[in-house]
């Protein structure tokens, strides 16, 4: 069946259909419904040969599919913040495929939708604080859309590379050694090292020591002097991918750029950049329109649906540096084309954000990143307060690091670890609740100064979480943990 004048009724129905099931499996308060195992399920990779009806073929989905999904707008789902649950964020999910606008081009592939999406990195421009220009051309924009934190963090160490050495993009990579990128030890998001490799640089990553889950700055200055001159780029975190602790912005940028004013500087801001909409938090990320770069997620902060990330630049005019040309990319004034690396043909996945900043305004956004940060701060003090738990970060955005610590073992560093992990392995069984797990380097001597350790992590993000929900959660680990510790 495909759309057409005749079957337009029928297609309705079938669309509605599909809508009423997306929104129910939206409100299901488990996280998921069976565990999937794959040994018992290998049927699922025969080609279809004969063809299903439609509605048979949704039928078959909503019964064998859709159980065994991990619903992330469940508020017993805490690993992230990414709840998805935004109507105005599906509004735009739904229209871009139904409009099937290219971003490639702009005259033909998509006039309208070429501006909207140049709105919408205007507007995330001005909340991170760089200084608005007016837009002319492609070349003024000072942002590119991807498809996640990865391609933006990708795409900022190829702004780097060619910062640091000039035509690298078309003479090549020489001495990679000379290309190095500093990260802070231990919290590094697997990007940026994957991003070396991608783009011909090796594994150059230098990691340099922390404090509190921060730049050790007294290590960094060390650091810079030790490799002046070969340093292409300095990586800080606004909200880590474990801790979600906030780097000192203000005084990194000082420190590098009182160095080498050449270094390029890159905030990995993807959950961090969220707080520029709170009147309240916004002094947090100050000093983060110092940096060269910085990297985005509405998907992760701003509940719209996967996937939308943004990378952001301080001097628009860089792009130029790593522009393609082909006839296929036609060279005018508005092409997204000609500065988006590793993407051709571009789905409309703006338009989700451009949705929910219409629908809720920067105040609705930021009344919503303030009640994410009342709930970690509530939680906190729950972990705080109690004798079972023990708490592993400051709280700087929304993230609690935390562990369930009966007192008999609270500082035995190899049992705590193997109850935790049986917690969260327990957990994912149940499928009632998650939390992530990951490993972590106890920075603050919690337990035992910079040993590993395999802590629970609750991210605040669904906006319909309620304290009865932390509650609900810490009631849940603590009977878990008492359980199978009595085993």
């Amino acid at each position: 069946m495909f759309v057409n004048e005749n079957n337009k009724e029928e297609c309705k129905e079938i669309l509605k259909n599909l809508i009423d099931i997306g929104v129910e499996s939206k409100i299901n308060h488990k996280f998921k419904e069976k565990n999937f195992n794959i040994k018992d399920n290998m049927s699922i990779f025969d080609l279809p040969i004969e063809g299903q009806e439609i509605n048979s073929l949704i039928n078959d989905f909503k019964k064998d599919v859709i159980p065994y999904c991990s619903n992330f707008s469940s508020t017993k789902f805490m690993s992230f913040p990414d709840a998805g649950n935004s109507v105005a964020g599906l509004s735009g999910a739904i229209m871009a495929d139904f409009l099937q606008q290219n971003l490639i081009n702009s005259t033909f592939c998509a006039p309208i939708a070429t501006y909207l999406e140049i709105a919408v990195i205007k507007w995330l421009r001005e909340v991170v604080g760089y200084t608005p220009r007016e837009i002319n051309n492609i070349w003024d924009v000072g942002g590119v859309i991807t498809y996640g934190g990865t391609g933006s963090n990708a795409t900022a160490m190829m702004l780097a590379r060619e910062n640091h050495r000039k035509n690298t993009m078309t003479k090549g990579v020489v001495g990679a050694e000379d290309y190095i990128t500093i990260t802070p030890k231990g919290i590094g998001h697997y990007s940026i090292r994957s991003s070396s490799m991608w783009i011909g640089l090796g594994d150059n990553i230098v990691e340099v020591p922390t404090k509190g889950f921060k730049y050790d700055l007294d290590a960094l200055k060390e650091t810079l002097l030790k490799y002046k001159g070969r340093v292409m780029c300095v990586v800080a975190y606004v909200g880590d991918s474990r801790t979600m602790t906030i780097d000192s912005l203000e005084e990194l940028a000082s420190l590098v750029k009182g160095i080498d004013e050449n270094i390029w500087l890159h905030a990995d801001a993807c959950h961090g950049f969220s707080l520029g909409f709170s009147e309240k938090h916004k002094s947090k990320i100050k000093g983060i329109e110092k940096f060269d770069s910085i990297s985005t997620d509405p998907h992760k902060v701003l509940d719209l649906p996967y996937c939308l990330s943004a990378l952001l630049v301080k001097n628009p005019e860089v792009f130029q540096k790593i522009t393609s040309t082909s006839d296929l990319i036609m060279q005018e004034e508005f092409a997204f084309g000609q500065i988006t690396p590793f993407i051709g043909s571009k789905s409309w996945v703006s338009l989700k954000l451009w949705f929910v900043l219409k629908n809720l305004g920067v105040k609705g956004l930021g009344k919503m990143i303030d009640h994410r940060l009342e709930m970690a701060q509530m939680l906190k003090e729950k972990v705080l307060n109690s004798k079972d738990f023990i708490l592993l970060n400051d709280v700087d955005i929304n993230s609690i690091v935390f562990m369930y610590a009966p007192a008999e073992i609270r500082h035995n560093l190899e049992k705590l670890n193997e109850l935790s992990k049986k917690i969260h392995n327990r957990m994912s069984e149940e499928g009632e609740y998650h939390l992530h797990q990951f490993s972590l380097a106890d920075n603050n001597g919690i337990i035992q100064k910079d040993a590993i350790i395999y802590p629970l992590r609750y991210m605040s993000g669904n906006p319909n979480t309620r304290e009865k929900d932390l509650d609900n959660m810490l009631n849940y680990i603590q009977n878990l943990g008492e359980k199978i510790y009595n085993e």
